[in-house]
């Protein structure tokens, strides 16, 4: 199942808090497609915070200034 989180208008560390609560919700081999136009959380904090985590983490620029990152929860 695929969940969608649109964070855009946050900024660190809320952007990271609001996608972990929302990770801890969703059983093994669930996608959160998290919606972010915070570069710093976008294009570093989460995929760390993923990678850390050994979940599965891609990130998509899908306009100037916004993202679009997958992430499967293991």
């Amino acid at each position: 199942m695929t969940h969608t989180l649109d964070i855009t208008g946050k900024v660190c560390p809320i952007c990271l808090l609001t996608v972990d609560k929302e990770l801890k919700k969703l059983s093994s081999g669930e996608d959160l497609v998290v919606v972010c136009d915070h570069a710093p959380a976008a294009t570093a904090s989460i995929p760390e915070y993923c990678g850390d985590r050994h979940f599965g983490c891609s990130v998509k620029l899908i306009e100037n200034g916004l993202w679009e990152i997958t992430i499967t929860k293991n």
